[in-house]
């Protein structure tokens, strides 16, 4: 008689449920070195002399060491994952860098200033490269909106307050400058933060991103700059119709764009027929700070825009030669052929051919084909990938606010501003990385394969 045993038969193992990481541990992944090093640098970029402090020598402030740091920590985080790091604009600036060089080297005169200017390339040297992670891409655009919220409500504070270590207020007026040390260059800050806010939906609740919009406004209003208001205006058009061509809306554009061509030409046909002296002198006599905005539209500024217009003009006639008179040495001219009003360019277009010759006009024209081309390319319906598109929205305003320098550097150099190029920046880093036929990304996935 033989027995048999059955064996016992174990349960099955339950399966365990997948254990979430710790918050430390996202905390570090999110809060990484370059996101640090990135939002510091952003916060940095209006600190040119915060709270009343000067400039460093050469002109330098925070913003320069800010991105000496930026500049390592991309190259470091570029290196750890083994990817290409690129130079956007790469034709433009070797075309810069040849007219400055050409210049400098035959005025024995301009060679600091092109130094200058090859370092604030690398904003958005930086800017591109790290805009390939999606994640810093999103937080350069979050941080650059917030932060600047939060800058426009310690001006108006300090404004409103009569703090002008806060405000930055003019000794001698009623404009803001923040820390900027330039009323105008703080107006383009502020115009630069609400179009972002405008084009990436930062914040995503629409009632708080017309608030953050509200306040950016009425700082850059503060500013008092007259160039500033007119570029905005302007970009605001811009905007809207580049929408609606996104939207395949064409003729409601054409439309639109044609009624504001009549308004805006029949604006300033009524301009030129009216006097309107009267009315923006008694505007001025009623409010200081109506007197250092729209009262500057005529009179002593306008006239002294009007004499540095006419001395530079004559000064690219008088040229010896082709190749300009050195980088940033217009002011330094101005004193050796004792003009009557001795002051810098303030025109991008003029600065670059009067300073880095006819290669320098060529270079800014180019820098413009680029960047406007770029952004023609990011802005076109389903250009950009579902994640970049979802980052960014609304890729047309991107291009209206590059009509905000465009129209700007009739008035300002702001070809020179630092937060200019951490802005072009992010151009490069949508249309590098972001567009679905983007050719650095295809050459990516073919070495991968």
């Amino acid at each position: 008689m033989t027995t048999t045993t059955t064996a016992r038969q174990e349960p099955p193992p339950t399966a365990t449920p997948p254990v979430a990481p710790p918050p430390e541990r996202s905390a570090r992944r999110r809060w990484s070195v370059p996101a640090v090093v990135l939002v510091g640098s952003i916060a940095s970029l209006p600190m040119l002399m915060p709270f009343g402090l000067g400039a460093g020598p050469g002109n330098t402030g925070l913003p320069d060491l800010a991105l000496v740091v930026l500049t390592v920590t991309t190259l470091f985080w570029a290196a750890g994952r083994r990817r290409t790091v690129h130079w956007p604009f790469l034709i433009p600036t070797l075309l810069t860098i040849i007219a400055g060089g050409v210049a400098a080297i035959v005025n024995d005169a301009g060679a600091l200033t092109l130094v200058k200017d090859l370092f604030v390339l690398l904003w958005g040297v930086c800017l591109a490269n790290l805009g390939r992670d999606l994640g810093l891409f999103r937080l350069a655009l979050k941080s650059w909106v917030y932060i600047g919220t939060f800058y426009a409500l310690v001006m108006i504070f300090g404004y409103l307050a009569g703090n002008d270590v806060l405000s930055g207020k003019q000794i001698d007026g009623e404009r803001a400058m923040f820390t900027f040390g330039d009323a105008n260059y703080c107006s383009n800050w502020f115009i630069v933060c609400f179009f972002l806010a405008r084009a990436a939906r930062v914040p995503e609740r629409n009632w708080q991103r017309y608030a953050v919009c509200g306040i950016l406004l009425f700082a850059e209003i503060l500013t008092g700059s007259n160039g500033g208001a007119l570029a905005l205006g302007c970009a605001l058009v811009l905007g809207y119709l580049f929408r609606l061509f996104r939207e395949d809306k064409a003729h409601h554009a054409i439309a639109t764009g044609a009624l504001a061509a009549v308004v805006g030409g029949g604006g300033i046909a009524l301009l030129s027929q009216v006097d309107i002296q009267p009315y923006l002198d008694q505007a001025s006599q009623a409010s200081p700070f109506l007197r250092d905005s729209i009262g500057r539209t005529t009179g002593e500024s306008t006239n002294s825009r009007s004499t540095v217009f006419g001395t530079t003009v004559r000064m690219i006639e008088e040229q010896r030669h082709p190749w300009g008179i050195g980088p940033g040495h217009t002011e330094a001219a101005m004193l050796e052929n004792q003009e009557t009003y001795v002051r810098e360019a303030h025109n991008d277009y003029i600065a670059a051919v009067l300073e880095r010759g006819f290669l320098g006009g060529l270079a800014l024209i180019v820098l413009v084909f680029t960047l406007l081309l770029a952004c023609t390319r990011i802005a076109r319906r389903d250009a950009l990938t579902p994640e970049y598109a979802k980052a960014m929205p609304h890729p047309e305003l991107l291009g209206a606010l590059v009509a905000v320098f465009l129209i700007s550097g009739l008035f300002y150099e702001t070809l020179h501003y630092r937060h200019g190029w951490a802005f072009f920046g992010l151009i490069a880093a949508l249309h590098l990385f972001g567009r679905r036929d983007s050719p650095v990304l295809r050459t990516a996935e073919g070495k991968a394969g």
